[in-house]
């Protein structure tokens, strides 16, 4: 098995007793699915399910603060509410039995029942890539570890997203991949944004291993789990490359984290090579592992990978790469100056269905897309099934939606007496699908508090590209190209993004939604040396942007959170 010294899941893992409670063992099965395990009295039901291996969503790392891993527990072990519990969850909730999995602890045996709108599990994965430049050198001279003339090599190439991790099965000797697969980053139980997992691992020795091993061995099964279902041996894996944000290849290697928590944020940006088996990934090859060189604290190894794929490096004409997500990466070449300047912002949880009143992942049932009809709106849903929550692409189109039919003002607020608004007992929200229509029996609402979460993301990346035009002199007219990258900026309408300014209005450019590009620049630096030595010179070349110092970061901010009558040229 393909597991580091400390397996995952492990029963009784991260067991939390209450103080002067003895460690009895109790049972907890989780349904739908049905899933069983041991835990200790006094542990969190987000623990067991940690330990029972369901990544539970959990978007504040189990601080109690979001309020969105709510379960419901039946049996007579119930807990009673805690002071939390009872401030976020309606006494109608409570009594049946609702619960937040971080707050309620186990005294016996216990049935948790898990809505499926808090299993990111189930998410929608992303593996495809497209890229402007081209992944395949001509050359194919390979690293010098593995000889080109082994014809039996394989190679892995991961794409280490915070919320998903991409896995790619090659063949060495022609570059064909054999096959891909993607799962939920286990480590998002422990938070939906970087800083609550970096805060996490920073408490000491034993949470940062915690945190690293956890993902070793989601790599580590990945990998066979590829081989497997190629029909391949274990023994042909000859390499590994691995890209990711700054944050997550840190965590993942155990490197020291600390210049990422405060200013001035410094961070191990060298490219890595290292035996596998040394961050628990046992082979029979024992095959070395690379991971490309990052530019910064906050554009890592994966933002190097996405220029390497589509040819940011080298490109004739004037680009702009955008990599959304909860942290979103900018890049903008400019050739004619010889200018590659990057930047990141925190652009939330938002925009993957976080901080939402009824936001989920990119899963079956979530409603992806919205769309105006003559008679006001349909919506379609992942899988085509009931909807029972909206990801980032609907709550973006719904937003957009309200503000071209004049139901929210340009400050963002819903205006009384507009198609579907109502007024509820926590403010005023947008109806946009029934009770009667949905697969949980529940009215999906935008609310007010959600048009709020979505200007402050939108308005992190408009500043952010805004910035970065100013910082080269760029007007908005000499852009040739947007590239947006990752899974939501492949899944998110071109249109609904420019109408609520999330994208600014570049009248001349081509848009292209190019997929998974880390994935792909993984895939590239993985087959071929002349791929690593171009992201050597990508990460040398490339200049950061600090946003925050930047003088007119701020007000291009606080006038991105508005919604303009008509896109800014």
């Amino acid at each position: 098995m393909l597991r580091p010294r400390c397996a995952w899941p492990r029963i009784g893992w991260r067991a939390t007793p209450l103080p002067d409670t003895p460690s009895q063992p109790v049972q907890v099965t989780f349904d739908p699915a049905g899933t069983r395990v041991a835990s200790l009295v006094g542990s969190t039901v987000l623990d067991a399910g940690r330990d029972a291996g369901l990544i539970l969503a959990a978007n504040c790392g189990g601080n109690g603060i979001c309020g969105r891993c709510r379960v419901t527990m039946l049996g007579s072990s119930v807990p009673d509410p805690t002071d939390v519990e009872r401030r976020t969850l309606d006494p109608a909730d409570i009594e049946a039995g609702e619960r937040l999995a971080c707050r309620a602890r186990l005294g016996g045996d216990t049935r948790v029942n898990v809505p499926r709108v808090m299993l990111a599990n189930q998410q929608r994965p992303l593996l495809a890539g497209d890229s402007a430049g081209g992944w395949l050198y001509s050359d194919q001279q390979r690293p010098r570890r593995t000889p080109s003339s082994d014809a039996a090599a394989l190679g892995v190439a991961v794409d280490l997203g915070s919320t998903k991790i991409a896995a790619y099965l090659l063949d060495l000797a022609t570059g064909e991949q054999l096959t891909s697969r993607g799962i939920t980053n286990p480590q998002t139980s422990y938070g939906e944004d970087l800083v609550s997992r970096l805060t996490y691992a920073s408490k000491g020795a034993e949470q940062a291993e915690e945190l690293a091993q956890c993902v070793q061995s989601a790599v580590a099964e990945l990998i066979e789990s590829l081989v497997v279902e190629s029909g391949s041996q274990l023994e042909q894996v000859a390499d590994i490359c691995v890209v990711g944000n700054t944050a997550m290849t840190q965590l993942f290697l155990q490197l020291p984290i600390g210049g990422l928590l405060s200013a001035p944020f410094t961070a191990f940006t060298s490219p890595v090579d290292i035996p596998a088996e040394s961050v628990g990934i046992r082979l029979p090859r024992n095959p070395y592992l690379h991971v490309p060189p990052a530019i910064g604290a906050f554009v890592g190894a994966d933002q190097v990978a996405v220029m390497l794929a589509n040819g940011l490096n080298h490109a004739a004409h004037v680009a702009l790469e955008v990599d959304i997500g909860t942290n979103t990466e900018v890049a903008l070449s400019k050739p004619g100056e010889d200018l590659l300047l990057t930047a990141s912002c925190p652009a939330g949880p938002a925009l993957e269905g976080g901080h939402v009143r009824h936001g989920m992942r990119a899963a079956p049932g979530a409603i992806d897309k919205v769309t105006s009809t003559p008679d006001g709106f349909s919506v379609r849903t992942i899988d085509r099934i009931a909807p029972i929550g909206l990801c980032g692409s609907g709550v973006i189109d719904a937003i957009a939606l309200l503000w071209r039919s004049g139901a929210i003002d340009r400050r963002g607020h819903l205006l009384a007496g507009a198609r579907g608004v109502r007024e509820s007992g926590r403010g005023r929200e947008f109806l946009l699908v029934d009770a009667a229509e949905t697969g949980n029996g529940v009215d999906i609402v935008v609310t007010q508090g959600d048009i709020g979460e979505i200007q402050l993301a939108k308005a992190a990346i408009a500043a952010s590209i805004r910035t970065l035009l100013a910082e080269s002199g760029t007007a908005v007219d000499e852009v040739d190209e947007v590239v947006l990258a990752g899974a939501f900026g492949s899944y998110l309408d071109i249109e609904s993004s420019i109408s609520i300014g999330l994208l600014p209005h570049f009248p001349y450019a081509t848009y292209v939604q190019v997929g998974n590009s880390a994935g792909t620049g993984a895939k590239m630096a993985l087959v071929s040396s002349t791929a690593r030595a171009e992201a050597a010179q990508i990460a040398g070349r490339a200049r950061r942007t600090t946003l925050t110092s930047h003088p007119g970061f701020n007000r291009e901010l606080a006038l991105a959170t508005r919604f303009e009558e008509r896109p800014p040229c």
